[in-house]
This record gives C-alpha cells, sequence and structure tokens, in this order.
C-alpha cells in the first residue's frame, strides 16, 4: 500500500479535531516531532501516546483544532502531508487558518517517524524536495 493510502485516514480524524484517534500504524518505535516553529514543543521524540503531551500541550489553548491532508507527495519512504491547520482560540474567539506540512518517515507499512512543521518550504527541504 503506498504512503499516502497508509495515512488518509489518520487526516479523515484529525481533519475533524479527532485528537483522541490511536492510529494502529504507528511502529512501537514511533517518534513524534515539532520542527522549531513551534517553540516551547519543539523536537521529536520517541512518543506514541495518543495524544501525546506535547499535542495536548499544543490543543489546550485552542476551543477546536482541525489539520486537514491537502496532498501528499512521496518519495521513497517518505511522505510530506501538506496539511491546513484550522481552529479557534478559547476565550478568544479567534479564528486561525493556516497551511503547514508533516513529514513521515514509514518502514514496512508502519510510521516510524512525524514531524510538523508550519513552514512548508522547510519541510520539503527536510524531506529532500525543496
Amino acid at each position: 500500500m503506498a504512503g499516502a493510502e497508509l495515512l488518509r485516514e489518520i487526516y479523515d480524524h484529525w481533519g475533524r479535531g479527532d485528537w483522541a484517534y490511536a492510529p494502529t500504524i504507528y511502529a512501537d518505535d514511533f517518534e513524534w516531532g515539532y520542527s522549531a516553529d513551534f517553540p516551547g514543543i519543539a523536537g521529536v521524540y520517541r512518543d506514541n501516546e495518543t495524544p501525546n503531551p506535547r499535542m495536548r500541550a499544543w490543543l489546550s489553548p485552542w476551543e477546536h483544532w482541525t489539520c486537514a491532508a491537502e496532498d501528499y507527495l512521496e518519495t521513497g519512504e517518505t511522505v510530506v502531508v501538506l496539511a491546513r491547520y484550522r481552529g479557534r482560540g478559547k476565550g478568544s474567539g479567534v479564528e486561525v487558518d493556516v497551511e503547514g506540512a508533516h513529514v513521515w518517515q514509514l518502514r514496512d507499512g508502519q510510521a516510524v517517524r512525524l514531524e510538523i512543521f508550519a513552514d512548508r518550504p522547510a519541510a520539503l527541504a527536510s524531506a529532500g524536495l525543496g
């Protein structure tokens, strides 16, 4: 199965704001990370808890937060997902609608690493596509 097909179910859930969904494709040694675009939670760590502590920290100031896939770019076992983030701040009601990207590393049909970016060119460059 192609990498994009393996990831579509995840983005179906995240696109609805379902952050409790536990993907079955996470490898036991799955690493989840945030680029330097996300101060306070940046770095890549072994973490297959759903939602992981840094995701819970990210979600806490938002009334609602979604992440929808706009496109999938594959090269070998790397998949870059061009994503759209939308949210509404708790209390402030501020609406956010911005683009970003996720870089996935797959191995034998399982996800072994995910790094989240706010900057699409940086994500593409990290995957050797930019």
